[in-house]
Formats: C-alpha cells, sequence, structure tokens
C-alpha cells in the first residue's frame, strides 16, 4: 500500500517538487485555457440549436469568456506566477470561479440549459488534476468551484431539480477528478524521487569517471568516438618511485600500508591539480603524471618542473608526520607520446612512446631524494630554476644522454 501513498519529502525538497511541477504545469495549464477559448466560441452553435434567437443573449456573455481566459493566460506570463508556486492556485481558483459563474449564465439564458447544459460543467472540472499540484491543491479548487456553480445557479432562479441535478453530475465529476489527481500525486512524487535518484547516481558516475579521464576524453567516450586516441608532440611526463618501499612493505600490515600509500599519493593529487597536470596513474608505490596534455601548453616543462618540486616538498612533511624512511626518486622527460584510451571494461588512460620510456628511465636510473630531468626538459626550463649537471649516464635500450639534478625554484621568480 504504500507504492499508493504520496511520498512525502523534506521541507527543500518539497520547494523543489514544487517548482518543478510548476514547470509542468503552467504549460498546461495555458493548454487549458486554449481550449476554454475554442469551447466557448463553438459551442455558441449549441446555443443556437436550443434558442435559434440565442445570438444575442449568449453571444456577449461568450465573448467575455474568452477575455476572461485571455486575461487568466496572460497572468501566467508574470515573473511572479512562473517562479513562485503559491500563486497558481489563486490563479486556477480565479479562473475556474470565474469560468462556471459565466457558464451558468449562459445556460440561464436557454431553455431547458441548467438540465441540457450541466455536463459542461463537468467537462470543465478534468483539466484540474493535470492543471494542478496534489490532491489537496486540486480538491480546493474544484470545492470552490463546485459551491460556485450552485450558487450562481440558484440566485439566477435554478429549481431544486436543477439544483439537485447539477450537484449530482458536477459533484460526481468534482469527485472523480479529485481522485484523478489524488493518483496524478503518487505517479508525479515517485517519478520525481526517481529522477533526483537518477541524477545523483549521473553526477556520481561522472566524478568517478572524471577521476580516471580527462574531461575532454571523457566527454569523447561518452560520445562513444572509437578509437580514441591523440598524438601531442611536446609533453613532459614524470615518474615518481619509493626508494626503500619494499623493505617497509613487509613490516605494515595490508591496512596500514593502503593508508600509508593513500596519504602521499593524495598529497599528490592535490598538487597535480593545482599545477594543472594530468595524473595518468599508479603502478604500486610509482606515481605517473603528465603536462601538456590539454591543448598546446607552452610552459609544460616548468609546469612539470613546479609540480616535481611542490611534491618533494609535500614528501619531505610525509616523511617527518610518519617516521617513514623513505625516499623519494622523481624523473622528468619531454618529447612527444600517443595518448589514448584501451579496453571495454575497467578502461584506462594511458601514455605510450619513448618519451614515457624515457622518463620512466630517468625516474630508475635517479638518485633518491632527487628530481633528475633529461636535457630536453632542462632546455625547456628558464633561468628561473636552479639546477646541477649530473652528466651523462647510460640508458636501458639507449644511447648515454646528459641528464641534470633540478635542485629549487629561485626566489622572486615564482
Amino acid at each position: 500500500m504504500e507504492n499508493w501513498r504520496p511520498m512525502k519529502f523534506e521541507p527543500e525538497v518539497e520547494r523543489a517538487y514544487a517548482r518543478h511541477m510548476l514547470e509542468r504545469i503552467i504549460p498546461l495549464g495555458r493548454l487549458a485555457f486554449c481550449f476554454g477559448i475554442v469551447a466557448f466560441v463553438g459551442f455558441q452553435l449549441w446555443d443556437l440549436l436550443l434558442d435559434p434567437q440565442a445570438l444575442g443573449k449568449t453571444g456577449p456573455i461568450r465573448l467575455l469568456a474568452v477575455l476572461h481566459f485571455v486575461i487568466c493566460g496572460g497572468l501566467t506570463f508574470l515573473p511572479a506566477v512562473r517562479t513562485d508556486p503559491r500563486w497558481w492556485p489563486y490563479l486556477m481558483t480565479y479562473t475556474y470561479c470565474g469560468y462556471t459563474v459565466l457558464f451558468v449564465l449562459i445556460l440561464a439564458q436557454l431553455p431547458g440549459g441548467l438540465v441540457a447544459g450541466v455536463g459542461g460543467l463537468t467537462l470543465g472540472a478534468i483539466f484540474v488534476p493535470a492543471g494542478t499540484n496534489g490532491t489537496r491543491q486540486a480538491a480546493t479548487i474544484l470545492l470552490s468551484f463546485l459551491f460556485v456553480s450552485l450558487l450562481t445557479m440558484a440566485l439566477v432562479g435554478g429549481t431544486t431539480f436543477e439544483l439537485v441535478n447539477a450537484l449530482a453530475w458536477s459533484g460526481g465529476g468534482v469527485a472523480f477528478a479529485v481522485g484523478f489527481a489524488y493518483l496524478l500525486d503518487v505517479i508525479n512524487r515517485q517519478a520525481f524521487h526517481l529522477g533526483r535518484l537518477l541524477d545523483s547516481e549521473k553526477q556520481r558516475s561522472e566524478a568517478l569517471l572524471l577521476n580516471i579521464l580527462p574531461v575532454e576524453i571523457a566527454a569523447r567516450l561518452k560520445a562513444r568516438e572509437e578509437p580514441l586516441a591523440d598524438s601531442h608532440d611536446n609533453v613532459s611526463v614524470l615518474f615518481a618511485d619509493l626508494a626503500g618501499f619494499t623493505n617497509i612493505s613487509r613490516q605494515m600490515s595490508a591496512d596500514e600500508l593502503v593508508r600509508l600509500l593513500n596519504d602521499l599519493f593524495s598529497r599528490f593529487d592535490r598538487l597535480v591539480e593545482e599545477h594543472g597536470a594530468e595524473k595518468i596513474k599508479t603502478i604500486g608505490d610509482a606515481y605517473m603524471v603528465a603536462t601538456g596534455l590539454n591543448g598546446s601548453v607552452a610552459d609544460h616543462a616548468e609546469r612539470i618542473a613546479d609540480l616535481a618540486l611542490g611534491m618533494q616538498k609535500a614528501f619531505g612533511e610525509f616523511r617527518r608526520e610518519n617516521k617513514v624512511d623513505l625516499k623519494l626518486r622523481v624523473g622528468v622527460h619531454s618529447g612527444a607520446v600517443i595518448a589514448g584510451v584501451i579496453g571495454k571494461q575497467k578502461f584506462s588512460y594511458d601514455l605510450w612512446g619513448d618519451t614515457v620510456n624515457l622518463a620512466s628511465r630517468m625516474e630508475s636510473e635517479g638518485v633518491p631524494d632527487k628530481i633528475q630531468i633529461s636535457a630536453e626538459t632542462w632546455g625547456m626550463l628558464s633561468e628561473h630554476y636552479r639546477t646541477s649537471a649530473r652528466g651523462e649516464i647510460q640508458i636501458k635500450g639507449h644511447r648515454s644522454r646528459a641528464t641534470y639534478f633540478l635542485e629549487s625554484h629561485l626566489e622572486g621568480n615564482g
């Protein structure tokens, strides 16, 4: 039975639901006003069938009804009505009370009209459930409509039979409309709740996707672009690794080990975001980052240098706080890479090419607690950085290469 009761929301959600419903109700209300205009004009023919002389008696009232619906429709364009759900019930009550007064006045001009035409009042009530938010709102409007119709009918001289007949037809229509409004309220609230859950899951999925992929790549992946690969002529790639980690890992529990790495890599993640870099992946205790992947970034080497120095400083703080005997080894190289997404499930964004391999060698052949950079990266740095030449080192699978140690960013230059 719970599924057949309108859901109750927290006050803030209830306000959001009311605004959501107002956006749906107003167009439906305008459509109902248009139907009202067409009906009041078109049923002039019905008047003439009951009374050939009816045009002079009912025509002006029908024109007044058209004007009434035009005014009501115009009011829906007022900013207050369009944005504040509290105004809508008043507008609908005014609309229906005006409609029923004018309709009863027309019926009173026709022979037997208060009997023959009372079904028209019931037809008008069918729009209320679709144009209101909830059972209470619909019931308030419909009961006002029923009371005003019977009162007007009594004032224009309706007989007891005509009043009882109108009460039977209109009362039945009102009861049906209130029941329908109740069912719509159940359905609309469930749909709104499911929509919010769907939006929440979509935002969660988006956040997870952006934790794995760059924003542009994620957008292309969602657009089902295949294959998803790009060539970048000039980027900088950084590898960082923990010297002594294997020995320490033997002395820690799994939870302690994961907490330790999570603490360090979370500090690195914040620096990556701060310097506009792109984290590629972690492999065990190794950390891979790149700059220059997001369009043409001329200062990618300097960004990676600032990031490396920031990581070195953050690692020093991490080591002191956790009292661990670890050292950080960092290597950087700049050049061309191919970047893309591989896999259909548990896909990953990765880089390939000699630049990646050389950056990895800069790290693995480096010195603990030092940032080793290639001659290519060194040549892109400005005079704002302090470096020292290490000399040539043998790189596995490559010729000997000149390398440098990045030591600091000169004071007064950033």
